[in-house]
């Protein structure tokens, strides 16, 4: 039987690439170090963070091998995701992390032939975990992104009938009624983890206790202090911590796309190098990270 233990924060890492758009393996055992210390057990490798839709086949490849040697060093929890490529080459990923040491698959679904319907999304995810049944799959759910919105506790009721290794979904939509909703519908051994930082507060209060969020590699901590103060019926504090990590999102956000102003805002936060978001994507101006600094500064998240 394949066993899924991964919960709570986990964040989806950044590709760190140099100037030339080649990929910077060598800053993954640092980073890796990073997150453990500041109390990181599992993370996302491939996921909309880490751009792995706009790498090759053999990059991602290596990324999954340089994190599975890295991670295990600080016993984090493995996750790649393998979608977002032609159905040939997510099928090749599946099969390659099942071989290598990953934990756990996560995947989108087809991007240009759509699933239709439940059934036909389960099918997908079917083959993808069929791929590798050794390891527990998970599916990717961000429909403002992918544009496949099926209904998520119908597609997980039929997934868990069909797929002996289907483990849950990452939930990225801000619809909490469906999150809480599939929340109801998953067996105790499998999860949802939320997807929208910026209703990690409200989303514990339901109930979903496991998040994948971008803001959790700057910002681990904070994020595990919304939870806590949740868990501990301290909802003041909870609310002014959310509406501290959600102002900051906000100073992201104005300066540009997602990737882009997070990955600049990594540097700021951290002071380690990432280099600039993957091709065809492009750095925030030195003027919009300045900006995102100031605010930082304010929020007091950063000295």
């Amino acid at each position: 039987m394949v066993v899924f233990n991964a919960k709570g924060l986990v964040p989806p890492v950044f590709t760190a690439l140099n100037d030339d758009y080649s990929v910077n393996y060598a800053a993954i055992p640092g980073y890796a170090n990073y997150l453990a210390q500041n109390g990181i057990k599992g993370v996302l490798v491939g996921g909309t963070t880490g751009e792995n839709m706009s790498l090759s086949v053999s990059e991602r490849k290596k990324i999954a091998d340089e994190w599975v040697k890295a991670g295990k060093k600080h016993g984090l929890h493995i996750m790649v995701q393998v979608g977002g490529a032609p159905f040939v080459d997510v099928i090749e990923l599946a099969k390659y992390c099942s071989k290598i040491g990953v934990d756990s698959l996560l995947t989108l679904p087809e991007l240009y032939f759509k699933p239709q319907s439940v059934s036909e999304l389960v099918s997908y995810v079917e083959l993808v975990a069929q791929a590798a049944p050794n390891l527990p799959v998970l599916y990717y759910h961000i429909p403002f992104m992918s544009n496949v919105a099926i209904n998520m506790p119908a597609f997980v009721t039929e997934a868990t009938k069909r797929i002996p290794n289907f483990k849950g979904l990452k939930f990225t939509s801000n619809d909490l009624s469906e999150g809480s909703q599939t929340l109801r519908a998953l067996k105790n051994d499998q999860e949802i983890f939320l997807g929208a930082d910026t209703l990690l507060a409200p989303a514990v209060l339901l109930g979903i206790k496991s998040s994948i969020g971008t803001t959790y590699n700057l910002f681990p901590r904070q994020a595990q202090d919304i939870m806590d103060a949740v868990a501990s019926a301290d909802l003041e504090r909870a609310k002014v911590l959310q509406d501290q990590l959600n102002k900051a999102v906000e100073a992201f956000t104005a300066e540009g796309p997602w990737v882009p102003a997070l990955k600049a805002g990594m540097e700021i936060v951290t002071g380690m190098k990432f280099g600039p978001p993957a091709l065809p994507q492009r750095p925030i101006s030195e003027a919009a990270r300045k900006r995102i600094e100031d605010k930082l500064r304010i929020l007091k998240l950063i000295n």
